[in-house]
Order: structure tokens, then C-alpha cells, then sequence
């Protein structure tokens, strides 16, 4: 089971999105909501996959394992999460969401750095680099949900979700980076 799904980790990926976007086009009367939809469940599953890469990035690193599962799941994020990204600019292209650039430019990094680290994981060595990333991709997650606990975000109300994710991911990274900070190498 592990190899099969190691083996079509993409493709059940991809086909996970295209799920929730039909299950959406299925329920949701308006094209803006299906995207709307589309979009803020698309981001829930990719928090899950980065809390899954996490995890097994820091399983490698405390037992000082081969990266390989993990540059997989990593890859599988990022394909996972320009697609969220397609989701949520049709999103706030067909509502019209307001852009504020300065608001913007983080999770831009972000994106960026979601895109290209599976390709270059392996040539890292630097611990400091890699939490890096998991911190940086962490950070902006968690100000995403600060927004939405705060009711910032336009067409979406506060909801018990945000505030759990949130506890998960501020408990994770916390944990996770204590274990592997204090690691001697």
C-alpha cells in the first residue's frame, strides 16, 4: 500500500483537487462560490500535506534518513498548492476581492519557495535552511489563519477550523523545531 501510494503520490494529489472542485461544482449554485469553495478547502488539504512534510522531514532528520519521502511529499504539496493558488485567484478574480499588495508579497515568497524546494532539498545542507523553509511556509499559514480567526478575509466568517489549525500549527512548529534544534550532530 505504502509503495503504491508512494508511487502515485501525484496523481491521487491532483486527483484529490479535481474531487473537491467537482464536489463544489456539484453543490454550489454560482461559479464565484464553487471557486470560493474550491479554494478554502484546497488550502485545508495543503495545510495537511505541509504538516505531513513536516513531520516527515523531521522523522528523517532525528534519525538521519535519506530525504527521499520527503522531497516526494514536498513535490506533491507544491503541485497541490499551485493549484489552491489557481483556485484562489479565480476566486478573487470572479468576487472581486480587493489585492493589497503589501499583503501579498510574503505569501508570494512563500509560493515561490513551496515551488522550488522539492527540487533542491537534497543539495541542502544547512539544518538552518530547511527550517527555514518549514518556518517561513509555517509563518505565513498561521497569519493566514490570524486573518481569518480575526474575520479579515471577505466571504468567509470565523469558523472552529481556523482556530484548530492554527493551535495544530503554532504546537507543531514549536515541538518540531525544539526536537530538532536540540539534536546534536
Amino acid at each position: 500500500m505504502k509503495s503504491i501510494l508512494f508511487k502515485r503520490a501525484y496523481a491521487l494529489g491532483v486527483l484529490l483537487e479535481i474531487a473537491l472542485f467537482l464536489y463544489f461544482y456539484n453543490v454550489k449554485p454560482d461559479i464565484n462560490e464553487v471557486f470560493r469553495y474550491a479554494a478554502r478547502y484546497s488550502g485545508r488539504l495543503s495545510l495537511g500535506i505541509y504538516l505531513l512534510c513536516f513531520f516527515l522531514f523531521r522523522s528523517a532528520f532525528l534519525n538521519n534518513k535519506s530525504l527521499k519521502i520527503t522531497q516526494k511529499a514536498l513535490g506533491v504539496f507544491g503541485v497541490m498548492h499551485v493549484i489552491h493558488f489557481l483556485f484562489l485567484a479565480y476566486s478573487i478574480y470572479l468576487n472581486q476581492v480587493p489585492i493589497v499588495p503589501t499583503r501579498l508579497a510574503g505569501g508570494f515568497i512563500a509560493y515561490l519557495m513551496i515551488v522550488i524546494y522539492p527540487f533542491i532539498i537534497e543539495k541542502i545542507n544547512r539544518k538552518a535552511i530547511h527550517l527555514t523553509y518549514f518556518y517561513y511556509v509555517g509563518f505565513v499559514m498561521i497569519l493566514t489563519y490570524i486573518s481569518r480567526v480575526k474575520g479579515q478575509f471577505m466571504g468567509a466568517e470565523p469558523e472552529i477550523f481556523h482556530f484548530i489549525a492554527l493551535g495544530v500549527l503554532i504546537f507543531i512548529l514549536l515541538i518540531f523545531g525544539t526536537q530538532m534544534v536540540l539534536k546534536k550532530n
